[in-house]
Formats: structure tokens, sequence, C-alpha cells
């Protein structure tokens, strides 16, 4: 159980980490490195979308941003039936905390409303604007899929952090360099990765290695 408080503590240090700098992004970062970026070629800028987008048919994208956490979840409501408790508590802390990220940061953009980065650099200059009737740029959906990926995945298996965490930054770098998502935008999605991760951590998770500690008793 001391393992699971550690984790806990990382999750919750990294949403607090990314929410500071999240609210300092907005603060000095996010206009004069969206106008920087503003330069970036449209070559440079079609390759990186192009790469993003073969991202997108791997994770399923094309059919449903939530196709990967439902089959996790469908697999661990599989797995109890094979009475494999442990893997199937830890299927589930993956696909409700990757599913319930992915809706939540979609709840999310309408009351924020808030243009993109190349829809608010014009040539008078850069102006951040919220609550405008078509924006959706904060959180990030991209940022927030892949970033609730890496959290329950680190969680499992923490060995592979390093290589786990290339992805999410890849495609959170991806998108601010294309002037997609301002920084603040992925780092508000990686806050809410970790903020629920943190809960089915707690809910799933450490039931499951209650209910085997339990079995290994008996």
């Amino acid at each position: 159980m001391r393992h699971a408080s550690r984790n806990h503590q990382m999750l919750l240090l990294c949403a607090l980490t990314a929410s500071l700098l999240c609210a300092l992004s907005i603060v000095a970062i996010d206009g004069p490195l969206a106008t920087a970026l503003s330069s970036v070629s449209p070559d440079t800028r079609r390759a990186i979308q192009q790469g993003v987008g073969v991202i997108e048919v791997l994770f399923g994208f094309r059919v449903s941003s939530y196709l990967y956490g439902g089959l996790l979840i469908m697999a661990g409501l599989a797995t109890f039936l094979m009475k494999r408790g442990s893997l199937a508590w830890a299927l589930l802390f993956v696909g409700f905390s990757h599913v319930t990220a992915r809706f939540a940061a979609g709840i999310l953009k309408p009351p924020f409303s808030r243009l993109r980065p190349f829809e608010a650099v014009g040539g008078d200059g850069w102006h951040d604007v919220w609550f405008a009737s078509a924006g959706n740029s904060f959180p990030s959906g991209h940022a927030v899929h892949f970033w609730s990926l890496f959290f329950p995945l680190a969680i499992l298996f923490p060995r592979h952090r390093i290589a786990l965490v290339v992805l999410p930054v890849l495609i959170s770098a991806a998108r601010v360099v294309v002037n997609d998502h301002y920084l603040s935008d992925v780092l508000a999605s990686a806050a809410l990765a970790a903020v629920l991760t943190s809960v089915f951590a707690r809910t799933l998770l450490d039931r499951g290695e209650r209910g085997a500690l339990q079995l290994r008793r008996r």
C-alpha cells in the first residue's frame, strides 16, 4: 500500500506542476510562443501534421477517439469472467482513466471556447480570445488522449516510464509547433489526465491490489 501512496503522490505532483506551468504559460508564454511559431514553414507544418495523422490512424482516431479505451474496458470485463482479477482491474484502470479524461476534455472545450493560436495570430499581432463561439483549443484533445494512456501505464510499468512518455511529449510538442494548440492547452491536458488517473488508481487499481492481497492470505 505504500507503493500505491507513492503513486498517488507522484500523480498529484505531476498535476500540480502541470497546472502551475499552464497558468504561467497563459500569462507569459502562449502569446510570444504562438507568434514565433507562426513563422514555421508550411512544409515543416505539413510534415508534422502528416506524422500526427499517422499516429491518429494507429490509435483509431478515424474510428473513434474512444476506441482504445472502450476495448480496454471490454477486455477488463471479459477478464473478470476468466477469474483473473488483478489483470481485470488493471485493464479497467487504464481504460476508464483514458475514456474519462478524453470525455472530460471534450466537455471542457465549449465552456472555455478558446480560439486556436493560428486563429488568434493575425496581421495586427496576437489576441488571445476565450469564450468565443467557435473556439475549441483548451484543453487539447490530442494531448489528453496520450497523457491519459501514459499515466496509467506508467503506474503499471514504472520501469518503462521514460519510453512511455516519449509519445505524449512528441504529440504535445507537435500540436504546439503547428500552432493548433498553445503550450498551456497541452499542459492543462496533462494535468487533467494525471488527476483522473489518480482518481481511478484509488477506486479501481487499489481495489484490485487489495483483493489480490486478501486472496494470497487465504
